[in-house]
């Protein structure tokens, strides 16, 4: 697999920015400038569309002139270093996934920013679930984790699953699997979740890992059938499969975020206004209904405790990682 594969879903050093006083920076955003909402992936993707979504309220609260700028390229990577070398006065705002701020970190050897050190979250934006489904491949018998596994053990050539690509939180809940079960599952990475799911579809793949959102329609028309959700609690999407944890798999647990930062030296009272204007725009009408078409859960809340839940998410990610022996050498 070539190194272009291994960026799920969806390529340097920068130098560190200099300490520059937070003083030197007007206290409250300056509504003179345009603000930025920075995206690694293209217009019209999930991340993209949240975004958006966002943006189009923050021209109303906190009344700025807020516009995506999609910067695509290195798996988000690039967008991520244009933010963390912006000036920190709350006109450039990072949106991206979890994995580039949780995951990257522990899975490349070499990466130009510390999503801890040079960004200050302001609040996550959305919350999404991961679904293992089984497809036409496996028989109809299996319908819990403790069935698939005793068909994965009976069918050691088919103990396998697809994900949507190497290095991401699917990559990494087939592991835990693969631990819980006490078996050596072979894990079949795909370029991003359309390729995925078009084989589990078409019975090519066996077993997938991804998004609710990516499986929804297929399992409501009864054409893939869900055997878990990693969330913490029942995905209020699928009511009736049970978590991981419900059947015995008690260390997966993995909900995916997309998140706002700014960099490093952004005043405070900035920090909370755009933590404020975030949690009120999760509050309207028009981004809760299509937050909900897109089986994305609102989410919001405080700076401190968004940060909190990044630093915790590292620290849990990293033994299971580790116990992969998965990198990307650059």
């Amino acid at each position: 697999m070539n190194r272009r594969e291994t960026l799920f879903a969806i390529a340097g050093a920068l130098s560190a920015p200099l300490a520059i006083p937070s003083t030197s920076f007007a206290q409250t955003l300056d509504k003179s400038k345009i603000v930025r909402f920075l995206v690694g992936f293209p217009a019209g993707g999930s991340v993209d569309v949240v975004a958006r979504l966002v943006a189009e309220q923050f021209r109303t609260d906190p009344g700025v002139n807020a516009i995506v700028e999609n910067v695509s390229g290195a798996g988000g990577r690039i967008a991520i270093e244009r933010a963390k070398v912006s000036t920190p006065d709350g006109t450039t705002i990072l949106v991206t996934p979890a994995a580039m701020m949780t995951l990257y970190p522990l899975i490349f050897s070499k990466l130009s920013y510390d999503p801890v050190k040079d960004f200050i979250p302001v609040s996550p934006l959305c919350t999404l679930e991961f679904a293992l489904v089984v497809t036409s491949a496996v028989p109809d018998s299996v319908k819990t984790l403790a069935d698939l596994v005793e068909w994965y053990k009976a069918n050691p050539s088919k103990a396998a699953y697809g994900h949507g690509g190497s290095g991401s939180p699917m990559h990494f809940i087939g592991a835990l699997l693969g631990q819980h079960a006490k078996l050596d599952l072979t894990q079949v990475p795909y370029r991003g979740a359309p390729p995925l799911v078009q084989d589990a579809l078409s019975g090519q793949v066996a077993v997938a890992i991804t998004t609710v959102t990516d499986l929804l329609p297929h399992i409501k028309a009864g054409k893939l059938r869900p055997i878990a959700v990693s969330s913490k609690e029942r995905s209020k999407f699928l009511p009736d499969v049970p978590t991981f944890v419900e059947q015995g798999a008690t260390s997966i647990v993995s909900e995916d975020w997309f998140g706002m930062f700014v960099p490093a030296g952004t005043p405070t009272p900035i920090v909370e206004q755009l933590n404020a204007a975030v949690n009120k725009a999760l509050k309207a009408p028009t981004v809760l209904e299509r937050l909900n078409q897109l089986a994305y859960v609102p989410a919001g809340g405080s700076s401190a405790d968004f940060a909190k839940r990044l630093k915790a998410d590292i620290e849990k990610w990293a033994p299971v990682v580790k116990s992969t022996g998965f990198k990307i050498e650059e």
